[in-house]
């Protein structure tokens, strides 16, 4: 029997539809996964270096309160009461502050004064509980104004933390012999960006030999080195280009025991931190669970597939007589899909839809999972939105933080020389925050805060920036601003604000705040110490009273021309 064209034409082109389909589908999803891939993994670097950033302005606050303290200590008056006092706030603002110490290297290394911070317990001890001369001994050379930052030192519990160190300078401008030593937790820190990390993130931290600092949990998973298990370029290799120099970023895979078994995307980033005198340097790490991808892609494949078996059981019955009518659309979908695959998915692509045959249901389908891809891709941009939006605001009250801020100031400064103008920094301290804080809970004292944030907002001028700095510290940037009258008026009307009571759930509070102004150019030509002069003045205004403002006080001719 001989068999005539059209049932072998048929034939042939059921099993181009079926080869075409599934070569399509194949294609389609190899390179969607792709294309999610990559943006992971820029999204994942670029998460990683927003992270670092935070770390490096976390580094450079300690930097300037050590700075700040060490200026203050140096006076002929009520020394012992001074530091005191000066060292009880600063542990109280700062809880991730472990200790506070003062040493006189012209008396056999004595230790003057140690504040120790025990779970919120601030008490005045003899000595420190940890050997503070072979760690501070090198700090011995510094210039006043230079800063330097210890090796990570490991307590038994398994909490980490360093030693920020700086000279008590004299009113020459010289080095005193006495240095201010303030011991940081590291693990608080990183367990408070653990906890801002999207459900499945995980952080990794390592000195400047590439050992791990933090020690966590997901690490049991992964696939240690027997040699250096503890070691960063041991479980990452990669990494290893980071700790020589030769890199500052890479990004790399992370694995189960079983090698072949592939869990997660890992960012590695070098945290240079230049408010020290040493060059000491950090790696930072991040990694995100491919679990959600690969269940998208699953998704998705299986949408192709089901796809690719409908158009291929239909395209066996009518295979007969189309092949004029199915071969022109099969291109234009084959050509869709490989304009999409390379990156055009910023439009509708031209896909024959509107017919109402089976090219028109694999038309559409095409255009569903284009859709879906889009879709995917929208959610990482939106969560990478949402990343940089937390690392440049506050989590509580929405308000811009300490990084954000310092760059709005660098900018307005650049302005106003530029227009010759003037622009002032309030720095503003609630009083008695911790009191509300003990006597009414965590939630109360949250809820003020958020009113502070309003008053503030609605406090100040369009042209104004409001932000928080940490705990109840805030600050203001008031530009333009044309004299000093102006400023200490615009502050007493913020003042007015917040004396009206708040009323929250169970009780009714009142806000007392105390407020250090400095303008510039008057009191200083950097962000840093325009900040300083505000945070100084502030000070004396809890000094004359709290609830009131003080501008701060115009540098000497020496100071001004070193700032």
């Amino acid at each position: 029997m001989r068999i005539g064209i059209a049932p072998r034409l048929a034939l042939v082109l059921a099993v181009f539809a079926v080869l075409a389909s599934g070569l399509t589908g194949y294609y389609a999803h190899d390179s969607s996964y792709r294309m999610l891939m990559t943006r992971t993994e820029r999204n994942l670097q670029s998460s990683a270096r927003v992270l670092g950033q935070q770390l490096m302005a976390a580094f450079g606050s300690v930097a300037g309160d050590a700075r700040i303290y060490a200026s203050l200590v140096n006076s002929p008056t009520n020394l012992k009461e001074r530091m005191q006092r000066m060292s009880r706030s600063l542990l109280q603002v700062h809880s991730e502050y472990l200790q506070v110490s003062v040493i006189d290297t012209r008396q056999g290394w004595q230790e003057k004064l140690t504040f120790i911070n025990d779970k919120g317990n601030i008490d005045l001890v003899d000595s420190s509980p940890i050997p503070l001369i072979p760690l501070v001994a090198q700090a011995i050379h510094l210039s006043p104004g230079q800063v330097y930052l210890s090796d990570v030192i490991r307590s038994a519990e398994g909490r980490s933390s360093v030693l920020v160190v700086t000279p008590v300078p004299l009113d020459t401008g010289v080095a005193s012999g006495m240095l201010v030593v303030i011991r940081v937790d590291l693990s608080e820190m990183f367990t408070e960006i653990q906890s801002e990390l999207p459900l499945g993130f995980h952080f990794y931290f390592a000195d400047n030999n590439g050992v791990f600092v933090n020690d966590n949990h997901a690490m049991s998973e992964l696939v240690r080195s027997d040699e250096n298990p503890n070691l960063i370029q041991g479980l990452f290799p990669m990494a290893e280009e980071i700790v020589s120099g030769e890199r500052d970023s890479v990004v790399t895979n992370i694995q189960r025991r079983k090698p072949e078994d592939f869990e997660a995307l890992a960012a590695f980033y070098r945290v240079q931190i230049a408010d020290f005198s040493n060059e000491r340097f950090f790696i930072l790490g991040l990694s995100e669970p491919l679990h959600n991808i690969r269940q998208e892609s699953s998704l998705l494949a299986g949408n192709i597939w089901r796809i690719v078996l409908s158009f291929s059981c239909l395209a066996l019955l009518i295979a007969w007589g189309v092949s004029q009518a199915v071969a022109q659309p099969l291109a234009r979908i084959l050509a869709s899909v490989r304009r999409f695959a390379a990156g055009d998915s910023g439009e509708n692509l031209p896909l024959p839809t509107q017919r109402q045959d089976e090219v028109g249901l694999l038309a559409r389908g095409v255009e569903e999972m284009q859709n879906q891809i889009r879709a995917q891709v929208t959610a990482l941009e939106e969560n990478h939105h949402a990343m940089m939006h937390m690392a440049h605001h506050d989590a509580l009250t929405g308000l811009p933080n300490r990084l954000t801020f310092f760059s709005l100031l660098e900018n307005a400064i650049a302005q106003a020389k530029r227009q010759g103008r003037k622009l002032a920094v309030l720095f503003v301290d609630l009083d008695r925050f911790k009191v509300i804080n003990d006597q009414y809970g965590h939630q109360a004292g949250d809820e003020l805060l958020l009113a502070v944030a309003r008053r503030l907002r609605s406090g100040v001028r369009a042209s104004d920036t409001a932000a928080r700095l940490s705990g109840d510290e805030f600050v203001v940037l008031l530009n333009p601003i044309h004299s000093d009258e102006e400023a200490c008026l615009v502050t007493e009307k913020l003042l007015q604000r917040f004396n009206q009571p708040v009323e929250l759930e169970e009780v009714t509070l009142s806000i007392r705040a105390s407020i250090g102004i400095s303008l510039f150019p008057d009191h200083g030509q950097t962000p840093q110490v325009l900040l300083e002069a505000a945070d100084v003045a502030m000070y004396a205004s809890k000094a004359s009273g709290r609830n009131t403002c003080s501008l701060a006080r115009k540098p000497a001719a020496d100071d001004s021309a070193d700032a």
